[in-house]
C-alpha cells in the first residue's frame, strides 16, 4: 500500500519544492502525477529446492491454436527464470509500473507475457494462475495444488466475451514506445497480440531535437517509418512513427508519414521552434496523420492548432482519464462547429500496462493501417479503457451525419449500449451539445447497460455517449452530427472558454509566429460572438 501524504505543512512544502526543482527534467505530461509513481517492484520469490514446474500452454479456444497473453502466477510472485524467455524484458516488473492517473486505482498484480507457452517454477502448495488478453477476452483464473518437484501441464483456453471485429469494430493504439531493432518484430507482435491490439503504432521520440531518427532518438525505429515499416502477424499489424516533443509547444504523435518529420533540419533545441503548426504541415506533406498528444496541455499551442484544423485527432483518453483539455475543452470545439475526433492511447510504458487505453474504429471491411487511421480521422470510433460502447442516432454511428430542413418536425431516437466484461460501469450518459440529456446509474456498477432516448430536434447539434466507472474505467464515443439547414452548432460560452485559453497560450509561448496566429483566431472568434460570422476553417457539411 502506498504511504499517505503527511498532513502537517513543512514536509509537503519541501516535497513540492523538490518536485519543482526537478521539473525541467520531467516530461511535462507527467507533472500532474509526479507524486503517484509506483514503488520499485519487489523481487520474485525463490521457489526453493522442492519447486514444482508449471508448463503453461495458452490456447485460442475458437481455433485450438496457440496464442499470446499475460500471465500472473501466485499474485505475481513467480515468473519464468529462463533468461532466454523471449518476452521477459516486457514483464510488468520492468515496464509499465508507474501507475499514472486514475487507472492506478485498479487492482494490479505483476504479470509477464508469453507467446503460446511458458515454464514457471513455483513453491509446493496452492497455486493461482491468472491469464488476461486485452479487453474482449474473458480473464481466466486457475487454481491447483502443486506437489514438491511435480511437473504440471496447464492448458489455458482463452475465449472472447465479445468479438468486436465480427461486429465491424477494430482495436488500435497509436502511442506505444518500444525500440524496434529490425530483429524483434516477432516479439513485439507477440506482445501487442497479447493485449489484442490489432493496429499498433510504435513511436520514437526526441530527447533534444530531431535528426531524422538517428542522433537524438529514444525508442528508435530502425526499420524506418510509415507503411514501408509494416509488419504483420495474422490480424495484428505493426507500423513505426514518431512523437515530436517540445515543452514550449506540446507533444504530437505522427503515424504513417513516409519519412521522419525533422522540423527545420537537424537541431538540438526544439524549444526554438518551429511551431507545431509547421510540424503538422510537414507531417501531412509526408502523407502522415498527426494527433495532439496527452490532451493537448494548457497554455501551449493546443487551441490554436485545433482551431486551424492542423490536427487529425486529439489524444484525450490516457491513464484512465481525459487529460489536459479534458472533456469540457473538447466539448468547447464541438460546440462551435468542429468535428474534432478524440482517441484513446496508452503511452506505454508510462502507463500501467500496454493497451490500457485503445480506440475502436468501425469499418465495413478489414482495414489496412492507413484505413484504420482514416477511420480515426473521420471520427468513426470510440475511445476506451475497458468498456465497449455503442451509439446510434436514427441508425447512424459515430462520425456519421444527419441533415434536416428547418421547420420539419423531427424526433431523433438515441440508443447507447455498453458491455464491459472486465471493469464495471456505474454511469451511462447520453450527451447533446455537451449536456447530459439522460443517464443510467448503478452505484454498485454493472457489466451491461442500455439506454434509449427520444430527442426533439430544435437545431443543429452533436450527440455522443459516455460510460464511466471506478479505477479509470472510461469510454466515450465520437459524436453523431445532426445539422439543420446546413448550419453548425454554436454555443457562445464555449467560444469564450477558448478565447480565455488562447490568452493563456499567447502569454506563455510569447513567440511572434504563434502569437500572430493566435491574435487572428481570437479576432475570428470575437467576430462570431458579435455577429454570427466566422472565417474559422470549420469542416464543410456534406451534401
Amino acid at each position: 500500500m502506498k504511504p499517505r501524504a503527511r498532513r502537517f505543512l513543512p514536509p509537503a512544502i519541501a516535497l513540492l519544492v523538490a518536485a519543482l526543482a526537478c521539473a525541467p527534467r520531467a516530461s511535462a505530461h507527467q507533472w500532474p502525477h509526479l507524486f503517484d509513481r509506483f514503488p520499485p517492484a519487489p523481487p520474485t520469490i525463490d521457489p526453493g529446492p522442492d519447486a514444482a514446474t508449471l508448463r503453461i500452454r495458452l490456447i485460442e479456444a475458437a481455433t485450438g491454436k496457440p496464442t499470446s497473453a499475460s500471465i500472473c502466477v501466485n499474485n505475481g510472485n513467480h515468473e519464468p527464470d529462463d533468461r532466454n524467455h523471449p518476452l521477459k524484458e516486457f514483464s510488468h516488473r520492468r515496464h509499465g509500473n508507474q501507475q499514472q492517473g486514475p487507472i492506478r486505482l485498479r487492482d494490479f498484480a505483476y504479470a509477464f507475457y508469453a507467446d503460446g507457452q511458458a515454464t514457471v517454477r513455483v513453491r509446493p502448495g496452492p497455486v493461482t494462475i491468472a491469464v488476461r488478453k486485452g479487453y474482449e477476452y474473458r480473464p481466466v483464473e486457475i487454481t491447483l495444488d502443486a506437489a514438491a518437484k511435480a511437473e504440471i501441464a496447464v492448458d489455458v483456453p482463452l475465449t472472447r466475451a465479445i468479438d468486436m471485429a465480427a461486429l465491424g469494430w477494430f482495436s488500435g493504439d497509436t502511442h506505444i514506445h518500444i525500440e524496434r531493432t529490425g530483429k524483434n518484430d516477432d516479439a513485439i507482435l507477440a506482445l501487442t497480440s497479447a493485449e489484442d491490439i490489432r493496429y499498433a503504432f510504435l513511436l520514437s521520440f526526441n530527447t533534444k531535437g530531431y535528426d531524422a531518427g538517428v542522433g537524438y532518438e529514444s525508442h528508435r525505429q530502425h526499420t524506418g517509418v510509415g507503411e514501408a515499416s509494416l509488419a504483420r502477424r495474422d490480424v495484428y499489424h505493426l507500423t513505426s512513427g514518431q512523437e515530436y516533443r517540445a515543452r514550449r509547444f506540446g507533444h504530437v504523435t505522427i503515424a504513417l508519414a513516409d519519412r521522419y518529420v525533422a522540423a527545420g533540419g537537424t537541431t538540438d533545441d526544439v524549444e526554438r521552434g518551429p511551431s507545431l503548426g509547421t510540424i503538422a504541415d510537414q507531417a501531412h506533406a509526408a502523407r502522415g496523420f498527426i494527433a495532439l498528444a496527452h490532451g493537448g496541455y494548457f497554455e501551449k499551442e493546443a487551441d490554436r492548432l485545433l482551431l486551424e484544423r492542423k490536427m487529425d485527432f486529439l489524444e484525450l483518453l490516457q491513464f484512465g482519464e481525459h487529460r489536459s483539455l479534458g472533456l469540457a475543452g473538447w466539448y468547447d470545439f464541438l460546440n462551435i462547429g468542429f468535428r474534432l475526433p478524440i482517441i484513446g492511447a496508452c503511452d506505454y510504458p508510462t502507463t500501467q500496462r500496454l493497451g490500457s487505453e485503445i480506440t475502436y474504429a468501425w469499418s465495413d471491411t478489414v482495414p489496412t493501417p492507413r484505413g484504420y487511421a482514416e477511420a480515426l480521422a473521420a471520427g468513426r470510433s470510440f475511445a476506451t479503457s475497458g468498456p465497449m460502447l455503442f451509439l446510434t442516432v436514427d441508425g447512424k454511428k459515430p462520425g456519421e451525419i444527419l441533415r434536416f430542413t428547418h421547420g420539419t418536425p423531427r424526433t431523433l431516437r438515441l440508443e447507447a449500449r455498453v458491455y464491459s466484461p472486465q471493469h464495471r460501469v456505474r454511469f451511462l450518459d447520453l450527451i447533446v451539445n455537451g449536456k447530459v440529456v439522460e443517464r443510467r446509474f448503478d452505484a454498485a456498477g454493472r457489466s451491461e447497460f442500455f439506454l434509449a432516448h427520444l430527442l426533439p430536434l430544435g437545431g443543429s447539434c452533436w450527440i455522443a455517449a459516455h460510460a464511466h466507472g471506478d479505477g479509470g474505467t472510461e469510454a466515450h464515443t465520437n459524436p453523431v452530427f445532426a445539422y439543420v439547414d446546413d448550419r453548425h452548432p454554436f454555443v457562445p460560452a464555449s467560444a469564450r472558454n477558448i478565447l480565455a485559453r488562447l490568452d493563456g497560450s499567447a502569454a506563455a509561448i510569447a513567440m511572434p509566429e504563434v502569437n500572430t496566429r493566435i491574435d487572428a483566431l481570437k479576432a475570428e472568434l470575437q467576430r462570431h460572438l458579435r455577429d454570427g460570422r466566422s472565417a474559422l476553417p470549420l469542416p464543410p457539411i456534406p451534401p
